[in-house]
């Protein structure tokens, strides 16, 4: 067990599944995460996901998201390191595309999951660089609670870049792959600003 600070002592730390005091992410509820790498292709384009949507991964993007529990990237950053790992060696220079956040959930949250999580893994594999090249150009919706249809309209012709993509081989980096709106809408936008999107890579999927 981690040795705790004057911090912990005062604001003590939770699992984020199973709310035991200790934690971010206690030895049991690592242990219900099944992690089954898949890949899959969403219109052409190569999804990596780790694993399938559960209540466990729910609850643990909840945590992150919503409760600020920042200390779970690295164990995103571990659970996403199967993927990872299949990216060829080749490519020497990888970009990773943090998917835009809504500026309504930055302005409650105070940061950009996707972004941080992003920052990680090129900590930990520096030849994974940090590209925050995208932005929502108008306003959209949660996508919680959409059906699929009005998934893809809410997204359709959304995003933006906002920086110099030409010629960078990029991966797109998203939480949950459900229909595909976010990934699609980012391959577009990334695509046209002349970047070659390689994939999106996302710790879980919804799909079938």
């Amino acid at each position: 067990m981690p040795p705790y600070t004057l911090l912990d002592l005062i604001f003590p730390s939770r699992c984020a599944i199973c709310d035991a005091s200790g934690e971010n992410l206690c030895d049991s509820c690592r242990n219900l995460i099944w992690l089954e790498p898949q890949e899959f292709l969403l219109s052409g384009l190569a999804v990596l996901t780790v694993s399938k949507y559960s209540d466990e991964i729910s609850k643990l993007l909840v945590a992150l998201k919503d409760k600020g529990q920042s200390a779970l990237i690295s164990e995103l950053v571990t659970m996403l390191e199967p993927i990872l790992e299949k990216i060829p060696s080749s490519e020497s220079s990888v970009f990773l595309v943090p998917a835009p956040s809504r500026q309504a959930n930055f302005a409650k949250r105070g940061f950009h999951p996707m972004l941080l999580l992003a920052q990680a893994i090129s900590k930990r594999t520096p030849r994974f660089r940090v590209l925050n090249a995208l932005s929502f150009s108008r306003e959209v919706q949660d996508q919680v609670g959409l059906t699929a249809d009005e998934r893809i309209a809410n997204l359709s012709m959304s995003m933006r870049l906002n920086q110099n993509v030409a010629g960078k081989i990029c991966y797109l980096l998203d939480d949950v792959v459900t229909t595909g709106a976010t990934a699609l809408e980012a391959a577009r936008v990334l695509r046209i600003g002349g970047a070659s999107v390689a994939g999106v890579l996302a710790l879980s999927y919804s799909k079938g």
